[in-house]
């Protein structure tokens, strides 16, 4: 028999980060969105209350200190988190996915160095470096070749690597203190081939931050530049086997594109309790506009979105984490239904709301920009069709694809 019933441990949690959202992200968010610097809209006090509760370190293992959560257990804190400020609530997840690298891609030496400053930090985020101004999506390998992916360069001099080159649009960047950073040790072959990952902290000489981007949605978390110029990382903190880089990062980011999923719920899901709310208030035509049939559909439509969203999710989730051999397609489609899902919501709540939706003092155009953002966020949908595809109709190796 299938069942969808929590644990008590996951139903506690669940209500945990929901207290949590309701009591430091929901009353903060709109005004965070506002701000017009995007290097002012963080909130930092809501990461150190979150890490004091346990939710920053939720993805380390508890014999390392961490909260032991599950993918699903994951999810269902990113919605909670979401439902108050999809940005915030990236801030956590990102540190999430990338906890699996120090938690099970590190050598024991390299552990023993990076857990404890991670651990010990209530501020220390995590992110990853993948994304470059002439790349982005073309990383996910539909197709390999010499000019195709990230081209950031590391070379060996001496028992350390130079790194030189720019990424961008990264999340979590100019506020993760522990950054994995995705490289170019082999111009001459593809990026299956040579592509290999270093870990680097923050201030490190040669690794500055360069612009924040100033975003339409998801303002409440910085995405930014990260600029190397000659910057010398010892080859102690080469997580990879040189040329095995992009291999290691699709091995350990196991759970990204579901946990991106569960996050642009958050937003979808507040839409439509905003528009239940207000739809039994807002008069119209004489009656409460939840009595007349047009936002009766809209509603209904809503509902049936966001409950398959969340079926879908948690079914990802499940698969993912204990079911054999892991199927990456699965989790990528999850991502692409779940974010256009959340579109399609939040752009019925604006109709919902009419004019008043349209402005500021109305929680809908927030949402709205918010849930934007994923329809390219955690790579474009239109990639993850067609790597889906690949994988499922067995085209992935004739592009040399290790996934």
């Amino acid at each position: 028999m299938v069942s969808f019933e929590l644990t008590p441990e996951q139903q506690a949690l669940q209500q945990l980060a929901r207290d949590f959202t309701n009591q430091h992200i929901k009353p903060w968010a709109a005004e965070g969105d506002r701000i017009p610097d995007p290097r002012r809209s963080f909130n930092w006090d809501i990461i150190r209350r979150g890490s004091e509760l346990g939710l920053r370190t939720l993805a380390i293992p508890q014999e390392m200190g961490g909260g032991g959560a599950d993918i699903l257990t994951l999810c269902l804190v990113g919605e909670e988190l979401a439902a108050g400020d999809l940005g915030i609530a990236v801030a956590f997840d990102q540190t999430w996915k990338y906890s699996y690298i120090i938690a099970e891609g590190m050598s024991g030496e390299q552990r023993a160095r990076w857990l404890p400053r991670f651990m010990g930090d209530h501020e220390c985020l995590l992110a990853i470096g993948f994304t470059e101004p002439g790349h982005g999506s073309d990383s996910f390998g539909l197709e390999y070749g010499p000019r195709i992916g990230m081209q950031i360069d590391a070379r060996p001099e001496g028992g350390e690597w130079a790194l030189n080159g720019m990424k961008h649009f990264i999340s979590n960047g100019g506020l993760a203190k522990i950054y994995f950073i995705c490289t170019r040790t082999d111009k001459t072959v593809g990026i299956d081939k040579g592509c290999t990952t270093f870990v680097v902290a923050a201030g490190h000489p040669g690794f500055t931050i360069g612009e924040i981007h100033d975003k339409m949605g998801q303002r409440n978390v910085q995405n930014a530049e990260l600029v190397f110029q000659n910057c010398r990382v010892p080859d102690r903190d080469r997580l990879t086997p040189v040329g095995e880089g992009l291999k290691f990062q699709l091995d350990l980011a196991k759970a990204s594109h579901v946990e991106a999923a569960a996050t642009v719920l958050g937003p979808a899901r507040r839409a439509y309790e905003e528009c239940l709310e207000y739809a039994k208030n807002r008069v119209q035509g004489g009656k409460p506009i939840i009595e007349h049939q047009a936002v009766q559909l809209m509603l209904a439509e809503m509902n049936m979105l966001v409950e398959a969203s969340r079926n879908y999710i948690w079914r990802a989730a499940i698969r993912n984490e204990y079911e054999k051999p892991f199927e990456p397609h699965y989790s990528m489609l999850t991502k692409v239904f779940v974010s256009e899902a959340a579109f399609r919501v939040c752009t019925l709540g604006m109709e919902i709301w009419g004019g008043m939706g349209y402005m500021k003092e109305a929680p809908m155009e927030k949402l709205l920009r918010d849930a934007a953002s994923f329809l390219h966020s955690d790579g474009t949908n239109q990639v993850h069709r067609l790597k889906a595809a690949q994988l499922f109709g067995g085209l992935a190796a004739k592009y040399g694809a290790a996934h």
